[in-house]
């Protein structure tokens, strides 16, 4: 089945306090404090991959700067070994820092990358960059869509959520049945 289909077919729930959750990060960005940068780690599991404190500080720094270039953005924080001892690409959480500044950028994951079918992962600047274009392109596909902006129109409705772009409710409708699938 594809991802629209699965769209339209959904009857699950959103976890609203992660909406709740959400909608807080994006009121208090780009407040940089201590509190906006704890429920923004703990939101997206900044503190449970293993980044070294350094490198944290190096992504909140590109917070700061309002750094929206992947390339950029990849390429500093893989100057940073992980607490394991290896330079990673971090892809997902440099997807999540472009959406935080750009909430109509969409957020790449290993739910999404599933949904999708995205080809394997590989540990090269250049797959991170090319899959997060695809990405780009399906989440385009998907929006200009009239069944599933309906589907993101209702949902909207349902939670509340006008305020949120269309793209963050597709994250979260995506999000969700990546969930789903995942549990089955």
């Amino acid at each position: 089945m594809d991802v629209k289909s699965k769209i339209l077919q959904w009857k699950g729930e959103i976890d609203q306090e992660s909406i709740d959750i959400y909608k807080f990060l994006q009121k208090q960005f780009p407040i940089d404090d201590n509190i906006f940068r704890f429920v923004y780690r703990s939101f997206y599991g900044l503190d449970n991959a293993g980044l070294s404190e350094e490198c944290k500080q190096e992504y909140f720094g590109l917070f700061k700067k309002r750094e929206t270039s992947l390339q950029k953005i990849l390429e500093a924080l893989y100057h940073f070994k992980t607490r394991k001892g290896f330079n990673t690409y971090q892809f997902s959480f440099a997807t999540k820092l472009i959406h935080t500044i750009d909430n109509n950028a969409p957020i790449y994951d290993s739910k999404v990358h599933k949904l999708f079918k995205f080809p394997p992962r590989k540990k090269e600047i250049k797959w991170c960059i090319n899959t997060y274009n695809l990405l780009k392109e399906k989440y385009a596909s998907l929006l200009q869509d009239n069944q599933v902006q309906q589907r993101i129109k209702e949902l909207k409705e349902k939670y509340s959520t006008q305020d949120l772009s269309d793209t963050k409710m597709l994250d979260f409708i995506l999000w969700t049945i990546g969930k789903e699938e995942e549990k089955k």
